[in-house]
């Protein structure tokens, strides 16, 4: 994982930083619907999964904007790059799986490393020992996908005994409006880290 510290002697945002940084629940959440109909229209075209092109999008979106990469580390704010995503898939056996898919900056990359891990993710057993007691990863974004609902307000499981400041991300149904295709995506931050501006 490669990162920076931030300097937040001379960061704008250090007050707000300070302000949050202590709160029960730091974290807020914007829900909004987004139009995808010319990513859809494309991927139907080039036979593309849309699932991995809405993800490999995403994933390159967030590299673009360095808020989304701020952690709060052991006392300090660190600008962590690349990021990945982490995503919530349904197994096999319809429980959930953690599937992290490295980034990638080429999209034919992205999309065979993502369809060999869901398969081998899929077919794997949940193990709680796997994540108990183990350092969270801070170089990813935390996703779900809830393809079956049209949400319209989205919380995440959050851990508050333990400092978290990764951001977390849901896109729901996809659903057609006129010749419009759109999908809910809610985008939960913490508040020291950004405002409702970014």
């Amino acid at each position: 994982m490669t990162y920076k510290v931030q300097d937040t002697s001379q960061w704008l945002r250090s007050e707000h930083f300070k302000f949050y940084q202590n709160f029960t629940h730091p974290w807020y959440n914007i829900c909004s619907n987004i139009d995808v109909t010319e990513l859809y229209h494309y991927c139907k075209q080039h036979g593309h999964r849309f699932f991995h092109a809405y993800l490999y999008l995403t994933q390159q979106a967030l590299n673009q904007f360095e808020p989304m990469a701020y952690r709060i580390v052991e006392d300090e704010v660190r600008i962590y790059s690349p990021m990945s995503v982490s995503v919530a898939l349904l197994a096999n056996d319809d429980t959930v799986r953690f599937c992290d898919l490295p980034y990638a900056s080429i999209f034919k990359k992205f999309t065979q490393s993502a369809t060999e891990t869901e398969i081998r993710i899929k077919n794997s057993s949940f193990i709680v020992e796997q994540f108990i007691g183990k350092e969270i990863r801070q170089d990813t974004i935390h996703m779900t996908v809830l393809p079956w609902v049209d949400f319209t307000s989205m919380t995440h499981a959050r851990d508050t005994k333990h400092p978290d400041s990764i951001p977390k991300m849901a896109l729901g149904k996809l659903t057609q409006n006129g010749d419009r295709m759109r999908m809910p995506l809610s985008i939960e931050v913490h508040h020291g880290m950004m405002d409702g501006l970014h």
